[in-house]
């Protein structure tokens, strides 16, 4: 998602990271997508945010630096999946990268159970340091390869749900993924509009059935546009059958 490419007209008035009227583009473009983001919150999201841009210079944490597209395309967009989200669910981040989508969803919605699983130690040290820094409970950030992770009895098997927006097929999400779910759980991909390997998306009606790392999926695909700047997304949700 941040390869998109930026043309002239979809230039806006410039804004500052954590300003007023950034945390307020974040708190009206959530109630676009049906989701109440309050003042504190935008605030937590802004301190976020600052401190991304400040680790971005030696941590690689996203290509993304404009403040209006990181409003955007990093908070409001993470913010499509809590619909998808029931109360105290275990929700596990695959490849967080700076922290999305699990990171704002934590914020907003404090009575979910976070992991986010990176990698790259640096972008989890930065993790580590945000979740201190904004007093955040019931989250943490995990160094490691999910190949690894999924083996292991503290991971395998223990989440309702597995959110990313970083991979590159739905093939590689289930095959990597799906170890970590437990009974009735689900993964869920964020997807851009034209996410290299989705033909397998666009193959299909947004309600059907999908063989993925062999294993059976019913997948249900929500497609939204993001408020401003119109790009447009798809939330996948595969749910193993049987």
């Amino acid at each position: 998602m941040d390869s998109e490419t930026w043309t002239p007209e979809r230039i806006l008035p410039t804004m500052e990271i954590d300003s007023a009227a950034w945390r307020q583009t974040v708190i009206d473009g959530a109630a676009e997508l049906g989701v109440t983001v309050s003042g504190g919150q935008a605030r937590s999201m802004g301190r976020h945010a600052r401190e991304m841009v400040q680790w971005n210079r030696v941590s690689n944490l996203t290509a993304i630096t404009d403040p209006l597209a990181v409003a955007v395309k990093h908070y409001v967009d993470a913010l499509a999946v809590t619909a998808s989200l029931d109360s105290g669910q275990r929700v596990l981040d695959a490849g967080t990268g700076g922290g999305f989508p699990g990171l704002p969803l934590k914020i907003v919605r404090s009575d979910l159970s976070l992991t986010l699983v990176d990698s790259v130690r640096k972008k989890v040290s930065f993790l580590k340091y945000a979740i201190g820094a904004l007093g955040l409970g019931g989250i943490r950030a995990v160094h490691g390869r999910l190949e690894e992770l999924g083996r292991m009895p503290a991971y395998r098997g223990q989440f309702d749900q597995v959110v990313c927006r970083a991979f590159a097929s739905l093939e590689d999400f289930a095959r990597l993924c799906l170890p970590f779910l437990a009974p009735g759980g689900c993964l869920l991909a964020m997807k851009g509009p034209q996410a290299e390997h989705d033909h397998e998306i666009d193959a299909i009606t947004d309600d059907g059935i999908l063989l993925l790392a062999d294993t059976r999926f019913t997948i249900r695909i929500h497609r939204y546009s993001l408020p401003v700047l119109g790009d447009q997304r798809r939330l996948v949700r595969l749910t193993p059958m049987g």
